[in-house]
């Protein structure tokens, strides 16, 4: 019996299992939390190429996917148990959650860094307020503290310690900003769908760290000069900006798949809008990634 037979045959069998359960609604299964294992492929694929006998590729084969499926049912995985029930006071871990800034008007300057842990994560919305607050869903407890440094308001959102939080319980968390400050936004994103909408904003940074994430970031043209850090792993990307405004772009991304239209080629991984005499806004991108799709829309 031919090794690859054997090895893709375990491969759909787990998948197929999986998705089974899922359809039938005795799991609950987080499919952004799977792409964390991405490098499991290469280990697999580095079995089935090492000059020793198929017994041994099966047993090392065994080994690797019972690890991994360790992994998925104790992170991504969530069994359904009727009987089961949860008591929680008002105070800490409800469903959910909301909270609100006051905006003053002598803030000139905010930032923001935000942990985000939610299968669906928006920043969609302008508010009166300096900040607004909303999540639906999950036992997870947002905290937040605010400092005023000087001309400038820091905000810090994140997560209580004490709260055992896993990305398969499905939750959303809704954002909205003040558009009047100038914002310099830092997330952490986790396996989430996370969708950044600051087209309404004055950005003059974006930070975005994260795993295996689905991201859209869309940017306008608020702010004469907006820079933009994105760092991720196996990850989907759409960067969306104004198609008057100039862009550069430094990307380095490792055996990823790249969409970008509009852009001339200055060098490796290094790419420019024909337009910086013209522009009045300014945007730089700097990207780094694996094992990912990312794609520039200008609108």
């Amino acid at each position: 019996m031919k090794f690859r037979n054997i090895f893709w045959g375990l491969i759909l069998i787990i998948i197929g299992i999986l998705f089974t359960l899922e359809n039938l609604h005795f799991i609950d299964f987080d499919w952004y939390n799977l792409w964390r294992l991405w490098p499991v492929i290469l280990v697999l694929w580095g079995i089935s190429i090492i000059p020793v006998k198929n017994v041994i590729k099966v047993i090392l084969v065994l080994i690797v996917l019972v690890g991994s499926i360790s992994y998925m049912m104790q992170e991504t995985v969530c069994w359904h148990d009727n009987d089961f029930s949860l008591s929680y006071d008002n105070d800490s871990n409800n469903l959910n959650q909301e909270f609100t800034i006051p905006y003053e008007d002598s803030v000139p300057a905010a930032s923001l860094h935000m942990e985000v842990a939610a299968s669906k994560f928006e920043l969609l919305d302008e508010s009166y307020d300096l900040l607004d607050f909303q999540k639906n869903g999950s036992l997870v407890d947002y905290k937040y503290t605010v400092k005023q440094l000087d001309s400038t308001v820091d905000i810090n959102v994140y997560m209580d310690d004490e709260v055992s939080f896993k990305t398969h319980s499905h939750n959303k968390v809704g954002l909205s900003l003040n558009p009047q400050p100038v914002w310099d936004l830092d997330f952490e994103v986790g396996a989430s769908n996370a969708n950044f909408d600051v087209a309404g904003l004055k950005v003059s940074d974006v930070t975005i760290e994260g795993g295996a994430a689905a991201i859209k970031l869309r940017v306008g043209d608020k702010y004469p000069k907006t820079k933009i850090n994105i760092s991720t792993g196996a990850s989907s990307i759409k960067v969306m900006i104004p198609k008057d405004s100039f862009c550069d772009l430094d990307i380095n991304a490792v055996l990823s798949n790249k969409k970008i239209s509009g852009f001339d080629k200055i060098n490796s991984g290094h790419y420019q809008t024909d337009n910086s005499d013209k522009a009045t806004n300014k945007i730089y991108i700097e990207v780094e990634t694996a094992a990912s799709s990312f794609s520039i829309i200008r609108y």
